[in-house]
């Protein structure tokens, strides 16, 4: 009878160990998974810091592009008024011909001048969608990442608090 007690008793030790094995190797992964994670945050916090310095540059580049927008716009306007006032003494011997060719000329310079400004504009839109829009992809890539990794921690977690109740049952009812 003792030896039968004996031998019950290290069955359920080594049934026990069996399952404090299995509850490290757990544990061992979750760590695993932990530090992925923490990880994957460094990357997300440098992949917003990079974010941040592209959206500075962008804007700065976007300024210094307007202040030269403005000294052209204020140089051709000065020029304009130069050669509205050299060809204004002239317009006294010219024909109404004369004065409707210059006029076209002058409409037609400042539409290139439109025209050249919208594509510069386009340019930057284009630009600036497209490295948002990689940017976003990668994001959205590191959060499925984690999402998955988040759902196989919870999963851990679950079957480990079942382990653990079932251990827990177990050594109660013995």
């Amino acid at each position: 009878m003792d030896l039968e007690k004996l031998d019950s008793v290290v069955n359920e030790l080594e049934h026990n160990s069996k399952q404090l094995k299995d509850f490290t190797d757990v544990y061992s992964e979750i760590s695993t998974l932990q530090s992925n994670i923490n990880r994957n945050l460094e990357l997300i916090e440098q992949n917003n810091k990079s974010l941040n310095s592209v959206s500075s540059v962008i804007k700065k580049k976007t300024e210094e592009n307007t202040e030269q927008l403005k000294v052209a716009n204020k140089f051709l306007e000065q020029k304009i008024g130069e050669i509205y006032k050299d060809n204004k003494s002239f317009q006294k011997e010219l024909d109404a011909t004369l004065i409707t060719r210059l006029d076209k000329h002058k409409s037609d310079i400042q539409v290139e001048i439109r025209n050249e400004g919208t594509q510069i504009q386009r340019a930057f839109e284009t630009t600036l969608n497209s490295n948002f829009n990689t940017m976003e992809s990668k994001i959205k890539e590191r959060f499925e990442l984690q999402s998955k990794e988040m759902k196989t921690l919870k999963i851990l977690i679950f079957i480990l608090i079942a382990i653990g109740i079932g251990l827990g049952v177990g050594l109660y009812l013995k």
